[in-house]
């Protein structure tokens, strides 16, 4: 859609254009004569207006929106096949942006505010409105809404259909605008009127510039002045920071999240994946040279800046796509490859991504982190890993976890993939944000297969004090008597005297744990739990309380800190009780879990008393 009005349609065949249909039906017959923005769909075209105040929607009558055709057509529009309404929405001449929910009975009309507007105009203009659509009933205003601040971002919600997500700069007096941070707030439309759920504040390095959300909503990506992008998320409070190397103006999510393309006004382009690593594009050409950014510039000679970016049409077909698409290269469902590129006066074009046959045509989490692994960039694919929820995906994150340890633990031990071995066990064993029991239960003995694995290739290097440190968070006590006969045969007596006390120990609580479970007594669970909770080493562990506020910050993955085992460590504590853990997992399992010792059978639960504060894990470095 130009802004004249003029509806364009582009059918590409490969690489190459097949059809172009320029209808000019809606020209003259529109309430205003600049477009500010469109949305296209099957039912109807929204638009809204610079000049005005107005918004419309062109509601089509082609076909039945059940036709396999519909959508499809190349030709231009008939007058008697289109019904326009349009409404007020007030405001003066603002670049006004428009959204619609799913079920396309509700759309929005939102514009920015600016400093000038903010101290001018009255207390009560609004810069959000809600409108009701329907061929039927026309078009009417349900909800005008002033935000607190100035909106930087505003759409519907993946799962709710009348809850309104935006991201809005706060205002400080004066209207001016603070600048360092910006509120993710949640609206929800309910009894006629619009209410805001809540507003979550997000400190920034620098004041935003353009903001786009992932499509799963789990997550918001922000560009800043400074030239550089935070990527935060909401659901685990969890922010990530990346540089850039122009200042970002267009932000481009992969409908399939994995990937977000970066844009500048003068017509560079940067790819990150989701853990904010830079990804090296090249054009095709007959020597490929990978560079992190892209200037089209070089390939190109357009005056205007770069304006806009746009994943073409189809692009649902990806992993978190719901609607299906054309068939990949293993005859699964391919991914979106195709990116629109919008210049400031013209042309269009349009770049085309070159998955690769190994990835199916995909571009998920998932095939990214197995490319990564491929490439020998583990560090990347560690931060891709940290980056996938499991709560969405529990396969594919165990299937990352597995990629990434199976990898790591074929090679030589060194102090960096030690260190990238426990960011990724971390991933299940010490998340941000608390795992449902469900997926605890199910997991977590394939986990485990992997923490024990990384248990004995410590033991093949001679790191025994971090190998000690992980046997006491996993409880197992065929781990601390293999332990104790390496330990014994290199000549490390006390810790080889130590690892079979804790040995006995663990035993001898299974086995008054099996005792109590027969005499019908119940085990004590953790009430709460404590994701902000600071990995301690194993010096003073058990005096030291943890520290608080790592919950809006990613673990960074350290390299090679060393750890020293206190002497007081591997002695037999007095007064615990026999049933009371040296350490636990921070992922709340507690007292939740029991924990199988292979060698001699006994279940080893981990018991908590009510109240208490858990053990640190030990084994994971500060």
């Amino acid at each position: 859609m130009l802004s004249s009005g003029v509806l364009v349609t582009l059918s590409l065949s490969g690489p190459q254009l097949e059809h172009v249909c320029v209808d000019r039906t809606l020209v003259g017959r529109l309430p205003a004569g600049t477009v500010t923005d469109a949305l296209l769909t099957d039912r109807l075209i929204l638009l809204s207006f610079l000049e005005n105040g107005q918004a419309a929607a062109v509601f089509l009558n082609r076909k039945k929106q059940d036709s396999p055709e519909a959508g499809r057509r190349t030709d231009k529009l008939s007058p008697s096949e289109i019904k326009l309404l349009s409404v007020e929405v007030g405001g003066a001449k603002l670049r006004r942006r428009v959204a619609l929910n799913r079920l396309q009975d509700v759309a929005l009309c939102w514009w920015s505010r600016s400093a000038e507007d903010s101290r001018t105009s009255d207390e009560h203009r609004p810069d959000l409105v809600l409108i009701g659509c329907s061929a039927a009933e026309g078009l009417q205003v349900l909800s005008p809404v002033q935000t607190e601040g100035s909106l930087l971002d505003c759409c519907f919600s993946g799962s709710h259909h009348y809850q309104l997500l935006t991201v809005e700069v706060p205002g400080g007096p004066g209207g001016l605008s603070l600048g360092s941070c910006v509120d993710s707030c949640v609206y929800e439309y309910r009894r006629g009127r619009l209410h805001r759920l809540s507003a979550a504040r997000i400190p920034l390095p620098s004041p935003p510039v353009c903001c786009s959300r992932q499509r799963s909503d789990a997550a918001v990506l922000l560009g800043l002045q400074d030239s550089s992008v935070v990527l935060h998320d909401l659901g685990r409070g969890v922010s990530l920071h990346a540089s850039c190397a122009f200042p970002p103006t267009l932000l481009a999510w992969h409908p399939a999240g994995a990937m977000v393309v970066v844009g500048g006004e003068q017509q560079e382009l940067m790819c990150f994946d989701v853990g904010m690593a830079p990804l090296n594009v090249a054009l095709v050409a007959e020597e490929v040279v990978p560079t992190a950014t892209l200037q089209l510039t070089q390939h190109m000679s357009r005056s205007g800046g770069l304006r806009r970016l746009q994943w073409a049409a189809g692009a649902d077909a990806g992993p978190a796509g719901p609607d299906g698409g054309p068939a990949g290269p293993d005859g699964g469902p391919a991914g979106p490859d195709t990116l629109m590129l919008v210049f400031e006066g013209g042309p269009l074009a349009s770049l085309r991504f070159k998955l690769g046959a190994l990835t199916g045509g995909r571009l998920g989490p998932g095939e990214l982190l197995q490319q990564r692994l491929r490439c020998g960039q583990v560090r990347e694919a560690v931060g891709v890993l940290q980056a996938m929820d499991w709560s969405a995906a529990p396969e594919e994150v165990y299937g990352g976890l597995s990629a990434v340890t199976n990898h790591l633990l074929k090679l030589q031990l060194s102090a960096d993939r030690e260190a990238l071995l426990e960011a990724a066990l971390g991933v299940f064993y010490a998340p941000p944000a608390p795992l449902p029991e469900t997926l605890v239960l199910e997991y977590q003995e394939p986990v485990s297969t992997y923490a024990r694995r990384f248990f004995h290739h410590l033991l093949r290097h001679q790191r025994f004090e971090k190998a000690f440190l992980l046997a006491v968070d996993l409880q197992d006590s065929s781990l601390f008597m293999d332990l104790h006969y390496v330990a014994a045969d290199k000549g490390e007596v006390v810790l080889a005297d130590a690892a079979e006390r804790k040995a006995n120990e663990i035993r001898a609580a299974a086995g008054a744990g099996d005792d109590d479970l027969l005499r019908g007594r119940t085990v004590p669970t953790p009430s709460s739990h404590r994701p902000g909770e600071r990995n301690r080493t194993a010096a003073g562990a058990s005096s030291k309380p943890p520290t608080a506020g790592r919950t809006n910050q990613r673990r960074p993955l350290s390299v090679g800190v060393p750890v020293t085992v206190s002497p007081e460590m591997l002695k037999t504590p007095t007064g615990r009780s026999r049933n009371a853990p040296s350490g636990s997992f921070r992922n709340g399992l507690g007292g939740k879990l029991r924990r199988s010792a292979v060698s001699d059978g006994y279940f080893c639960p981990s018991v908590l008393c009510e109240g208490s504060k858990r053990p640190p894990l030990h084994w994971l470095s500060s």
